[in-house]
């Protein structure tokens, strides 16, 4: 285990003891499952044919993450991927505030030698602004039902959306299909792009382009860039062709910030979605002693704090799982 110790163990072993909102997919049996554990290192090819015997491995383990496959296969288990038995796959969308140009990671340099690194609420609201227009274009323009549609806050600074189609055409889309659903949502090519679907419609960017120049009328003032960036969506462009990629289980614990996967089931909800202290589990004051000081001021969403390394201190219990998830205090 890393030098944070294992006072940070037992606090994750108790929330995974005392929590039954776990959500798994229906199919979970075919779901290849993957941890990180504390120390970093991950387990993969794991595979439960109950849900007590997933939330028995989080209460031994205690995780830092926990994933499942967008894929199912008739072998989950395996231990390599052509033995896995591949039936098809979920559409996965990532969206990533690092990667928005609006975004920059907020840095503290600590003494000695180090750095934290923290939530923006800021980006992670340009992140909700991105996952609204995704949501649209999965709604209006591809005609998905919610009820089809699994959309999560990943409890760090993301948002990830799962389709699963009841038109099982969607699900058998090959690597190279899915690579043009990222070329229609991030508006690349004005083409069409794939001939399947419950109504079986070719779907063309001009659609999109025809949004973007209704902007403009409804606003003169506005430039081409901007009415286009107003309607393309930035998702990341290696995860949705990826078949192989994982998802995280809602209400499992993000290993960046202790804050829970926050399952968003409609658009009101992601609307009103804000991240705050609420996403984490801790709630009674904790004492930590630093392993580092801070040059300055540490703000961690609306708590600000001085680190001076060895001198203990008492914080919420959110922020004592934060930091001691960065390895930069001890949890006594």
């Amino acid at each position: 285990m890393s030098r944070v110790g294992s006072n940070l163990q037992k606090l994750l072993r108790e929330y995974y003891r005392t929590s039954s909102e776990f959500l798994l997919p229906e199919d979970f049996i075919l779901r290849e499952f993957a941890f990180q554990t504390l120390n970093g290192s991950f387990v993969r090819h794991l595979s439960f044919q109950n849900i007590a015997e997933f939330r028995e491995f989080l209460v031994k383990e205690t995780p830092k993450n926990s994933y499942y496959s967008v894929a199912l296969y008739s072998d989950p288990a395996a231990q390599k991927i052509e033995d896995k038995g591949y039936i098809f796959a979920e559409l996965f969308f990532d969206i990533d505030v690092d990667h928005l140009p609006e975004c920059s990671t907020i840095e503290y340099q600590l003494v000695p030698e180090a750095s934290l690194n923290v939530v923006s609420e800021d980006c992670v609201e340009v992140g909700k602004q991105e996952q609204l227009k995704l949501l649209d274009i999965l709604t209006y323009f591809f005609g998905f039902s919610m009820s089809e549609i699994r959309m999560y806050f990943t409890g760090h600074r993301g948002f990830h959306t799962l389709v699963r189609s009841r038109d099982e055409d969607w699900m058998k889309l090959t690597s190279k299909q899915r690579r043009e659903l990222v070329d229609f949502i991030k508006l690349r090519k004005a083409e069409k792009l794939v001939a399947k679907g419950r109504k079986a419609k070719s779907l063309k960017l001009t659609a999109l382009y025809a949004r973007t120049l209704k902007l403009l009328e409804t606003d003169p003032t506005m430039s081409f860039d901007e009415a286009l960036s107003s309607v393309k969506v930035e998702i990341d462009e290696l995860v949705t062709p990826d078949l192989t990629k994982l998802a995280r289980v809602v209400n499992t614990l993000n290993g960046k910030t202790g804050f829970k996967v926050t399952l968003l089931p409609s658009e009101s909800e992601l609307v009103s979605f804000t991240i705050s202290p609420r996403l984490s589990p801790f709630r009674k004051e904790v004492e930590v002693r630093p392993l580092f000081s801070s040059k300055r001021e540490v703000r961690i969403l609306d708590y600000e704090l001085r680190l001076v390394k060895g001198r203990s201190i008492v914080v919420p219990g959110w922020v004592a799982v934060y930091l001691a998830l960065n390895e930069v205090v001890e949890i006594i």
